[in-house]
């Protein structure tokens, strides 16, 4: 898929950079990060400046994320529970949500670029729980620019390492692996009888 997207940007220019992060943000299997982490190769390859594919792959990104909320506000909450009913999760707790997402959803939008499948769906809830545009749009902006722009960042610093770390990180056995230490931790606090002392707590001492 890299080798066929370096074509298509070597063909259309800066037309594919923005469509095919707009594509991917909105599902598509299109590897966004590839395009971010090699920029400054593509631009030797493409006679593309590097700030040119950074700029249009900002702005594909942004438009992605305006898809995903134009659906999720077109469909709602109320058409989904009749599909996800039959996993228990209904229209009242989909409203629950919500409630929540008005209230932490720019924080939620931001940190979710630098989560696979979370920058996919979090536009997409936000969009059926009628969240305003402007915080919308205001925390869209901002995390799609620190997301493009570190990820660009890394890419020149780290060279083809990057790719080599690109791999491992969406590599299912690292994944596995810290899962299995983050339980293996819970658990041994939890038979180990650790518990927590409340801030500002006191001994008490015998007179």
């Amino acid at each position: 898929m890299k080798d066929f997207l370096l074509v298509l940007i070597q063909h259309y220019g800066y037309a594919a950079v923005l469509l095919s992060t707009a594509l991917g943000i909105i599902g598509l299997p299109i590897p966004i990060e590839f395009l971010l982490l090699f920029a400054g190769s593509i631009t030797a390859q493409t006679h593309l400046p590097v700030q040119g594919i950074i700029a249009f792959a900002w702005m594909g990104t942004v438009l992605g994320m305006i898809t995903n909320y134009a659906l999720g506000r077109y469909i709602g909450f109320q058409r989904m529970s009749r599909v996800t009913r039959w996993i228990h999760l209904t229209e009242d707790k989909m409203n629950r949500w919500s409630i929540r997402f008005q209230k932490f959803g720019p924080l939620f939008i931001v940190t979710g670029f630098f989560v696979a499948g979370l920058r996919h769906i979090a536009p997409f809830i936000a969009g059926a729980s009628r969240m305003r545009f402007a915080p919308f749009i205001g925390a869209t902006m901002l995390g799609s620019l620190g997301w493009v722009g570190i990820f660009a960042f890394l890419g020149q610093r780290l060279g083809h390492y990057g790719y080599t770390l690109l791999k491992l990180a969406h590599h299912p056995l690292p994944i596995a692996l810290l899962l299995l230490l983050i339980g293996a931790v819970v658990l041994y606090l939890r038979t180990s009888g650790f518990k927590m002392k409340p801030v500002g707590h006191k001994r008490a001492y015998n007179k």
